[in-house]
């Protein structure tokens, strides 16, 4: 980008900062010379652009890191964590000495101490990075290619999606320990997640103002999905809420310390899943319990998907097999006469 300035002096100086480019500057006499310089200097530049070659060869991996880290927001908080690991690994290259063969090995590095998802999850980082530079205006011309879309880069298998269903009496002991906790709203916060199947981090979130206690909803504005998504809340859930309503801007499951960040329930859910006797449970179980409860009540699978938000029917397959029992009683309700 070029800037034009007037001094004191009476001159005029061009100033001009291109990314990838050490930054020029150069004064004039006259305001019509410095606009001629700064376009013949941005020609040049395009010029070489079009040729792939200064631009490119400047441009260190790590300034793209910092680049990349400075316009982009991530939900989940490790992702800056494998972000910064490639930025360490490929600290003295420039992008363009990245070849996919540099990729592949590291992949095989981490893949040697981490799950397949976990590779992946490096991987998709990287290639994000090199598909922000390639689209970048100040870039795109170089013709470069994402070596991590290499045939030659390894391909790692996803880790089975780990389902774990609290049962009928699971659930009954963790809600009364849930009661037992020190922090007063911990019960009302797993009725509530067993009840809507909503995450964690989307409950954790909830104000005051995205409650209707009178329509018995909630809502959700940011998802995993970017699309807002409504919560029925159950009668036993409303009257657990109408004992800490606040008319205000805070979160419903607020801290100690501010009423603008969460609490933190790590303690309260330990305390209750040692209390309640429950073993190798995480709170995003509760989620898989309560699409595992409607299941086996009898709703379909299309309910429990648009209840938790998926994106897809694939998402809401993996609860297919509690339906078995229904699936029986359909196909003798039907078929069973056919001899």
């Amino acid at each position: 980008m070029a800037y034009i300035k007037k001094l004191a002096s009476g001159n005029f100086q061009a100033q001009i900062r291109l990314k990838g480019l050490q930054p020029i500057c150069k004064t004039f006499s006259s305001k019509a010379l410095a606009t001629q310089f700064v376009r013949q200097v941005e020609g040049d530049t395009e010029l070489q652009r079009k040729l792939g070659l200064p631009a490119c060869k400047s441009l260190a991996f790590s300034e793209l890191v910092d680049q990349y880290l400075a316009q982009t927001t991530f939900r989940d908080k490790s992702a800056r964590g494998r972000i910064l690991f490639w930025k360490t690994t490929f600290a003295d290259k420039a992008v363009h000495q990245i070849d996919e063969f540099m990729v592949d090995q590291v992949l095989h590095q981490i893949a040697a101490r981490r799950t397949g998802s976990t590779v992946n999850r490096y991987k998709s980082h990287l290639s994000a990075m090199f598909t922000y530079l390639i689209r970048h205006p100040d870039y795109k011309r170089l013709g470069l290619n994402n070596p991590v879309r290499a045939e030659s880069v390894g391909r790692y298998r996803e880790n089975k999606a780990k389902q774990r269903f609290l049962s009928y009496d699971e659930q009954a002991r963790l809600l009364a320990a849930a009661k037992q906790a020190r922090w007063d709203r911990f019960y009302l916060l797993i009725i509530m997640a067993l009840t809507t199947g909503a995450r964690k981090g989307e409950l954790l979130g909830l104000k005051w103002s995205d409650i209707d206690l009178s329509a018995r909803l909630a809502l959700i504005e940011k998802t995993k999905t970017d699309k807002p998504r409504l919560l029925p809340l159950t009668k036993p859930v409303i009257e657990e809420l109408m004992r800490f309503r606040e008319h205000s801007e805070s979160l419903v499951f607020k801290s100690t310390v501010s009423p603008h960040r969460p609490h933190d329930i790590k303690q309260a859910w330990l305390f209750a899943l040692e209390r309640a006797g429950i073993e190798a449970c995480r709170f995003h179980d509760l989620r898989h319990t309560a699409a595992s409860n409607l299941v086996r009540a009898g709703r379909t699978l299309f309910e429990v998907g648009t209840l938790l938000g998926h994106s897809s029917p694939q998402m809401t397959q993996r609860y297919a097999h509690l339906a078995i029992s229904d699936t029986l009683s359909m196909v003798d309700r039907v078929m069973g006469g056919l001899r």
